[in-house]
């Protein structure tokens, strides 16, 4: 495969695809609240952030941000 073809299909990714792994995370740490959770979304959180793929305005990438810093701290809390 060449490279224009491979740079397409990274860019027809859906951010809701992208996304799909954290409203997992979410719902389940709402249902069961734990640290491991929440680390587990600050980890995701951080993956999403680092995604080329996902492509967000920088208003967002802000928030974003600021829910690193909030579920890194849950995750601390036990």
């Amino acid at each position: 495969m060449n490279r224009h073809s491979n740079a397409q299909t990274e860019a027809a990714v859906s951010p809701d695809l992208l996304l799909q792994p954290l409203r997992f995370l979410l719902r389940r740490y709402g249902r069961t609240p734990s640290p491991k959770t929440a680390g587990k979304i600050a980890r995701y959180v951080d993956q999403l952030l680092d995604d080329r793929n996902f492509q967000i305005p920088p208003h967002e990438r802000c928030a974003y941000r600021r829910m690193q810093i909030y579920w890194r701290l849950l995750e601390r809390l036990e």
